[in-house]
């Protein structure tokens, strides 16, 4: 049965997503918006503002009867959300993200290396250093790491962090005092574009870092799969009589698409064969990404992570190989673009899983 606390918290949900979604409103014209009455919307907007993540923007300029109405809005500003990605290869990026998306600190920190217990001291440190640099009270915080995460916030299998079942959000939980959301970068990436983008409401956010991952949105929801694991096509196998990967197998995706590895075939390359490089690996992708679109019919294709992969050469090339197979249909929707925040989507991504965990805001 549904308690007064349960509509408090529902409403204040509905009230923020409307803020967020149309921008700034009176509380009359939020009421009529929402479906709620005007004292409900008074009484809850007075705890958002007490609460410091709703604000009161001044008088309607907008012409009209009777006196100015009061706009009230999402205060951007009113709390921060403390990020970490540890989705790239050398370094672990933290970051304070505001409530609008926007990144105001910025902290790079080298990895050499680290994985196992190694990285999450690190990964500790940067949490504390960004607790003491907090100009505004903290929301709570979004860690982006590669690998299969579950609801709870444990770490299934990270095998390039060198994790295996680690409950990474109640350790850091406890640690910080605050709460503490674990996603995989992949998907946060993903939900960068459904919840500050202007991305519909189903995407595949493909993310090439030291793997490859992706994060599926599907009717304006994160789909995360039975076991935590959907969206891992990094083992889908492209050339069977490829190169060996670390899971066992033959020419498994991540064995022609990844950061380090683009990286150094493109040194490797002789000059102006870069682009070459880059076509061969956007059309495996495009060859693992095929059926995948075809089932779902996702037409809105995100490329997010190294800059190579939102290259022409690399767009090109998969858009190429999707279109050469699936029905008529489907490639003639299709988009296939770089992401919306560029390298700080993976970051802007974990705030958003934040967002939507404290406030209900997706």
């Amino acid at each position: 049965m549904a308690t007064p606390e349960d509509a408090r918290r529902a409403n204040r949900s509905l009230l923020l997503r409307t803020l967020h979604a149309d921008g700034p409103m009176s509380r009359a014209d939020l009421a009529k918006v929402a479906g709620l009455t005007r004292a409900t919307v008074s009484a809850v907007v007075r705890d958002l503002i007490d609460d410091g993540v709703v604000e009161e923007l001044g008088l309607s300029t907008a012409g009209g009867v009777g006196k100015p109405a009061t706009l009230v809005d999402v205060a951007a500003d009113g709390r921060h959300i403390l990020c970490v990605d540890l989705s790239e290869p050398a370094r672990f990026v933290g970051a304070l993200v505001n409530l609008a998306g926007k990144v105001v600190v910025r902290r790079t920190y080298e990895r050499e290396g680290k994985a196992g217990k190694a990285a999450v001291t690190l990964l500790r440190r940067i949490c504390r250093e960004l607790v003491a640099d907090a100009e505004r009270p903290l929301l709570g915080v979004g860690v982006a790491s590669p690998g299969v995460v579950d609801d709870a916030g444990v770490i299934a299998t990270a095998a390039h962090l060198g994790w295996s079942d680690l409950p990474l959000g109640a350790t850091l939980g406890r640690e910080l005092g605050m709460p503490v959301v674990v996603i995989n970068d992949a998907n946060a990436a993903a939900l960068a574009e459904l919840t500050y983008g202007e991305a519909a409401g189903n995407l595949i956010c493909v993310r090439v870092d030291e793997g490859v991952g992706a994060g599926l949105v599907l009717d304006g929801r994160l789909f995360t799969g039975s076991s935590y694991a959907a969206g891992e096509i990094g083992h889908v196998v492209v050339v069977p009589d490829g190169a060996v990967c670390a899971c066992g197998k033959r020419g498994c995706l991540e064995t022609e698409v990844s950061a380090p590895l683009l990286t150094s075939r493109i040194e490797a390359a002789a000059a102006g064969d870069g682009a070459a490089v880059l076509a061969r690996a956007g059309e495996h992708l495009g060859i693992a990404l095929a059926t995948v679109l075809s089932a779902l019919d996702v037409t809105d294709v995100v490329l997010s992570g190294s800059g190579a992969v939102t290259d022409e050469p690399f767009r090109a090339a998969a858009t190429r190989a999707i279109a050469a197979r699936t029905m008529p249909l489907l490639p003639d929707r299709l988009v296939v673009r770089p992401a919306t925040f560029g390298f700080d989507d993976v970051l802007v991504g974990a705030a958003a899983t934040v967002l939507d965990h404290e406030l209900g805001i997706r």
